[in-house]
């Protein structure tokens, strides 16, 4: 008989690589299965029986070159299996099972790794056999490149409740910028991530000191496009909890709470753009600033390129004639004596320049302010629709305004115009305030608004913005936040607004302008805003759009389609692999329905003290 214990029958246990005591250290999980192959980018643990893993926890395990050197393998678990050994037909589970079992079988477990990172970067395959354990502490945060970041932003918590950064040097424009969030509505809390990020920079000390020194001047627009779900971000939640807010103390944010520097505008009421009354059409928020755009501003910034649909500019020639207009505008256009905001179309241009920029440039200069005429110097423009009939007359006497085009061309033209006049046309008149930043937070609604005038606003606002930091560095930072990009930004077609978030996405991070753009369906937003974003978010996704984001694994795109509400999955560049996650819930009200009735009063009590 053989000395050999195995050969006797009795039971041993191999062991290959480093392990020591294994059951004892309370990391432990279990051994690399030397049954499969193991390679750089994945392999696979054989679980301990007394080790509980769950998919995305973070695990570490070591091997020893022939050279001495140690290597340390990093992975997340993408997927569990298990089956009973020795199994051969289905059948053979229910013998095994039963309470008399004459079946041999051993329940094995096992987890399915993808590496993130080798330490140090040494590409070998790490040893079957070899023991793995759960990266915790310095392991989790090499992990996760926590190490590696240059300035890092909480952005939320792992399956374990552990915060996950983002890299601050891809959100700054050191090395990257803008965010692209995805998901289907009303399950992937697009808007509710969007608003966490921004709470995250701007109203939380880890945020305001990534921000350095140019805190105090950074800003926000917001654009509220759904119900009035936004216009209580300065109220707190009413069913906010201490234990919600442990997790954002998780996050370290001491003392969470409503958005503290905020600033509202509403449009005015539709119907108004014609009469001296000016009421806001926020109904839960009547403190709101009324904006708009008076004829001043409105021809000063070229804002008529917004009020025509990408399909009207790109379809025909109609776009040319709007070129020509909107120069010859800008040439023509005096000041109103004794009227802010309204002016006097003149007979004779102020400037001989036709360039639309020069017209706009002079149109800001004390010369031009000095020659304000009176109501005979021309025709006077105080609303939308004053600016309608000026433009019937001079493209129809003086065959200069249109550039030359035929007359169908210009007749298209003016047609589409007054078709808008009704949809948009309250936007541009006298008594409105502009819409400026001097809070961190500027929210602006729209979501009443027509289609056509959203865009106007919308193309305004992010145009004046992007145009601010030209030439003048990253900081002070500007964030901007829009949902359903898709409709602004689209992926087929061509227009100013669609080039403009294109020429933001491409350029806007070395202006310090950052795009926060959330959309149902990124195959239908054009494809430099959802490719370029160095942080992209995804919530829960349809299964027919999965395919379009190649980033995510194939495991990955799949499981998005299960997520439940507040599930996302980020990728970075400093992370190969994209991590799930969990955000806490808010401190601040997220809908009318959301907002503290106590604490709403209370603040209203504050503020007429304050006054006083």
């Amino acid at each position: 008989m053989s000395d050999s214990p195995i050969a006797d029958g009795a039971s041993t246990a191999l062991t290959f690589g480093p392990v020591d005591e294994p059951h004892e250290n309370p990391n432990y999980v279990g051994l690399i299965n030397g049954a499969v192959d193991s390679n750089t980018r994945e392999f696979v643990v054989v679980l301990d029986d007394k080790a509980t893993v769950q998919l995305d926890d973070l695990l570490v395990t070591r091997r020893t070159l022939a050279d001495g050197t140690e290597v340390a393998h990093y992975g997340i678990v993408t997927e569990l299996t298990s089956r009973i050994e020795g199994m051969t037909e289905p059948s053979d589970t229910e013998y095994h099972a039963g309470s008399a079992s004459a079946q041999p079988g051993h329940t094995s477990r096992c987890a399915i790794i993808s590496v993130l990172r080798v330490d140090p970067e040494k590409f070998v395959a790490p040893d079957p056999g070899s023991a793995v354990e759960h990266a915790r502490d310095k392991d989790r945060t090499k992990a996760l490149y926590a190490d590696q970041m240059d300035g890092k932003l909480p952005i939320g918590f792992d399956q374990a409740d552990e915060p996950i950064y983002a890299d601050w040097s891809f959100m700054n424009g050191v090395q990257g910028g803008h965010v692209s969030i995805s998901g289907i509505s009303g399950v992937a809390a697009k808007t509710s991530y969007a608003l966490f990020l921004l709470y995250m920079i701007y109203e939380t000390e880890v945020g305001r000191a990534l921000l350095g020194a140019g805190a105090s001047g950074a800003r926000a627009l917001v654009f509220n496009v759904k119900g009035e779900d936004l216009l209580h971000l300065d109220r707190p939640h009413k069913t906010f909890t201490a234990e919600q807010a442990a997790k954002w103390h998780a996050l370290g944010v001491a003392n969470p709470g409503p958005f503290k520097s905020v600033a509202f505008f509403a449009p005015p009421a539709a119907g108004t753009g014609m009469s001296d009354q000016l009421v806001s059409a926020s109904q839960s928020r009547p403190d709101a600033t009324v904006f708009g755009w008076t004829p001043e501003e409105f021809i000063k910034g070229g804002l008529l390129r917004f009020c025509l649909t990408d399909n009207d500019q790109q379809a025909t020639q109609v776009g040319f004639v709007e070129q020509s207009v909107r120069s010859e505008l800008a040439r023509h256009a005096y000041p109103l004596q004794g009227t802010p905001g309204a002016v006097v179309i003149g007979a004779q241009p102020h400037t001989p320049s036709r360039a639309f920029e020069r017209a706009a440039e002079h149109m800001n200069s004390k010369d031009w302010r000095a020659n304000a005429k009176t109501a005979t110097g021309g025709t006077v423009v105080r609303s939308f629709y004053d600016l309608i009939d000026v433009l019937d007359e001079k493209l129809e006497t003086t065959g200069e305004w249109e550039g030359r085009h035929a007359p169908g061309t210009v007749t298209a033209f003016m047609r589409r115009l007054a078709a808008v006049a009704p949809r948009l046309g309250h936007l541009v008149r006298l008594g409105v305030t502009p819409v400026t930043l001097e809070r961190s937070i500027n929210v602006v609604d729209i979501h009443d608004l027509h289609e056509s005038a959203q865009r106007m606003v919308v193309g305004s606002l992010s145009s004046e913005v992007f145009e601010s930091k030209q030439g003048k560095g990253r900081d002070p930072r500007r964030d901007i936040l829009l949902d359903e990009l898709n409709k602004f930004a689209p992926r087929e077609g061509f227009g100013p607004l669609r080039e403009l978030f294109v020429d933001v996405a491409e350029r806007g991070r070395a202006l310090g302008v950052f795009l926060i753009g959330a959309q149902q369906a990124a195959s239908r937003v054009a494809q430099p805003v959802v490719s370029q974003p160095a942080l992209k978010i995804v919530g829960r996704l349809d299964a027919t759009e999965a395919a379009e984001y190649k980033f995510l694994t194939a495991e990955m795109r799949e499981r998005a389609t299960r997520f439940m509400p507040g599930t996302m999955v980020v990728s970075q560049p400093r992370v190969p692999v994209p991590i799930p996650m969990r955000f806490p819930f808010p401190p601040y009200a997220t809908n009318t329905a959301d907002k503290d009735q106590a604490g709403d009063e209370k603040a209203r009590t504050e503020d007429a003290f304050a006054s006083l």
